[in-house]
């Protein structure tokens, strides 16, 4: 069953647009240095070669005995990433809190802001509305266009270990403040996550239970389910759409498809015109992140409170369908045994719940969830 409480929350938050005169927000570039053990790829193909990588890819998912790597690299660097930072409104009485915004493969820190589409998918907008600070964050090798001479190798440094350790060495500078950006320290840091973003919270709670004060999940669960038609529509960024990619690293894919992204990120009501700019928008994804340890659930000692929020029809991580997902969702709590866990499941909602018509809905209950701790 759906957690009474919660589904209280999603009744009463009601349909309130993101209007009014918004958050106050400036780019920002942070450097963070970080370091992890990479997986170590047999034999790459050749990285000037589509047609070889799409291939080594396919070769590399389709083997059962995991050939294609062996053993660890050590990797680490200083990594240069955009940020989007925001502050509540004048009017509004600000939270000492922070949410740290980050998003999934395919996305960058432009999904927060709905994409640019309308604001009632602006997740900035909301949380400073209720007094919370929040800064959306380009994971590593994402944020198009990019700074092509700033692009990490995407075989060899794109991958889960480093992205993880860069993003628990993210949130510890922000919680000590980070005076090069222009942000101060913040005593309470909230972690809020999407698909694979979520992962990479799961693997900070993992990795130190008090580097952050809550955690909302968003699009994930303890069951993934990669649909193979969207797995095989990727392919180099730059042959895709050179336009768009010229010069982006052949390591880098994006989607060929809009109806493959779109049954795959999309389900139940949302707005027919938001799929195209979505997949006309959507950021690229390495190679070394689909090969590397990825959406392996982690268990974690993390004691605090953990929301995870995830669409009923999210045919990634709710596989079983509607009538499974609740239960598929409350199974995810076993990997947070000590946690404050709770389940948020709207309804008729796809993989991307924040660009889908519940979002309103959505993202208040979420912020009335918030409520209880800060």
């Amino acid at each position: 069953m759906h957690s009474p409480s919660l589904l209280g929350l999603l009744a009463a938050a009601g349909a309130v647009a993101a209007t009014g005169s918004g958050p106050d927000c400036r780019t920002l570039q942070l450097s963070i240095a970080a370091a992890a053990d990479n997986v170590h790829f047999t034999s790459l193909p050749d990285q000037n070669n589509a047609t070889a990588i799409k291939e080594w890819l396919v070769a590399a998912l389709t083997d059962p005995t995991g050939s294609y790597k062996n053993g660890t690299d050590r990797i680490s660097g200083t990594y240069r990433v955009k940020a989007t930072y925001c502050q509540p409104p004048p009017h509004v009485r600000p939270r000492r809190a922070l949410q740290v915004l980050v998003h999934g493969l395919t996305y960058s820190k432009d999904l927060w802001a709905g994409l640019g589409f309308a604001d009632q998918y602006n997740w900035h907008a909301y949380a400073t509305r209720a007094g919370y600070h929040t800064l959306a964050v380009d994971r590593l090798g994402h944020g198009i266009p990019p700074t092509l001479s700033n692009l990490p190798n995407p075989f060899t440094e794109v991958q889960g270990p480093l992205q993880a350790r860069y993003t628990l060495n993210l949130v510890k500078a922000l919680r000590r403040g980070i005076p090069a950006a222009g942000l101060p320290p913040f005593p309470k840091i909230i972690y809020v996550g999407h698909s694979y973003g979520s992962w990479l919270g799961n693997n900070v709670a993992r990795d130190d239970v008090r580097a952050v004060d809550a955690f909302v999940l968003t699009g994930y669960s303890g069951t993934v389910a990669l649909p193979i038609a969207l797995t095989i529509d990727f392919s180099s960024a730059a042959v895709v759409n050179p336009a768009r990619f010229a010069g982006v690293p052949l390591g880098y894919l994006a989607g060929q498809t809009p109806a493959v992204r779109t049954a795959a990120f999309y389900a139940g009501a949302y707005d027919a015109a938001l799929p195209a700019r979505d997949f006309a928008t959507h950021d690229t994804f390495a190679v070394g992140e689909g090969l590397s340890p990825a959406f392996t659930p982690l268990l974690t000692e993390y004691a605090g409170p953990v929301l995870l929020a995830t669409g009923e029809l999210d045919v990634l991580f709710c596989p079983g369908g509607a009538a499974a997902c609740n239960a598929t969702l409350h199974q995810t709590a076993s990997y947070f045994p000590r946690a404050r866990f709770s389940v948020l499941s709207p309804k008729d909602t796809g993989h991307t719940l924040s660009l889908h018509s519940s979002a309103p809905r959505t993202i208040n209950a979420v912020h009335a969830w918030l409520d209880r701790y800060f």
